[in-house]
Formats: structure tokens, sequence, C-alpha cells
């Protein structure tokens, strides 16, 4: 695991010039994406987003839910007021199926890089209103239990960005911290 975190970091530093993520090209299944969703590992381009726990994009996506307008809600915990709380974001349509807009903090787009519905889904939040754009990426997982594979391909997706990125690989604490 030490191996893991180690490539990670690496990985993440070593990023060339470019804001987009490449995203796969499948079409997106929204109601595939229903229900309950663990945070496995974050990635971001501003340490601020996450270097606390009361930071403002140190999130926990718990749960994603399609609406019959195709919009989508996003449930989500964090720490605030010594609790962890439980916010909902809408998150509108555009017409990329993959993109939705989001108000929420500082993050204004939800992005769905890529997922296979039964196991993983990377998803960004993030700012596209300031020159340098400010987000956070999400491993997302239906069970709790670490998958080396996913993670190795979580890795792959931030090759391409800039910036020293930052990340949380052990978010199961948060996970305690936030049972309902």
């Amino acid at each position: 695991m030490q191996c893991l975190l180690l490539t990670l970091g690496v990985a993440l530093v070593c990023g060339v010039p470019a804001m987009d993520i490449p995203q796969t090209k499948q079409d997106l299944e929204l109601p595939k994406l229903a229900g309950t969703w663990h945070s496995m590992a974050m990635a971001t381009n501003n340490i601020s987003l996450m270097a606390t726990l009361k930071a403002p994009l140190r999130v926990h996506i718990t749960s994603l839910w399609p609406t019959p307008e195709d919009n989508l809600e996003i449930v989500l915990h964090r720490w605030e007021n010594n609790s962890c709380v439980e916010k909902k974001v809408l998150g509108e349509k555009t017409e990329n199926p993959k993109k939705f807009k989001i108000n929420y903090t500082v993050a204004n787009e939800a992005t769905l890089l890529d997922t296979d519905y039964d196991n993983f889904l990377f998803l960004c939040l993030k700012d596209t209103t300031t020159p340098i754009q400010s987000m956070m990426c999400q491993y997302l997982a239906r069970v709790l239990v670490e998958d080396d594979e996913i993670m190795q391909r979580f890795i792959r997706a931030f090759r391409p960005l800039p910036r020293h990125l930052w990340y949380l690989l052990d978010l199961k604490q948060m996970e305690e911290l936030c049972r309902f």
C-alpha cells in the first residue's frame, strides 16, 4: 500500500500543463448512478480546498440521485461546527451529459469522468469562473473496499493535470465520523 501511495504522489506531482481531464467516450446512463457511494480517494490542484477537516471541498459524496428532469442530486457530508452535516447539491443538466451546473461554495460544475456503474465513479467538482480553475476529484466506490486496479486507473486519469496535486487515500476515517 505504501508503494501505491508513493506512485499516486509521483503521478500527481509529475503532471503536464493541461486542465482538462480526459473523459471516457461511453454514453452516460444516469439512472445507473443512483444509490450509495463511498469516497475512497481525492485529488486537487488547490491544497487549500482540502487541507483541513473544515476546508471547502473536503466533502464526502455519499449518494447520487438522478431526477426525472435528468438533473443529478448529489448528497454529500462535510465537517461543520464540530459535527458532520449532510448537504444536498443539485446538478443541473447541461448540453454535455457528463457535466452538471452546480452552486456549491467554491464549485460551479460537477463532471462525471468515468464509471462502470457497479464498482466505481470518478467525479470532479470545479470552479470554472476563475482564471486558475480550482478542482477536486474523487474516486467513489459502491462498497468500502480498496481496489488497487481502480486506484491505478484514478491515478492515470490525473497524469495530465498541471500543478502539484494533493491527495487523501484513506477516507474511511471520515466515514466513521459521519455515521447517520
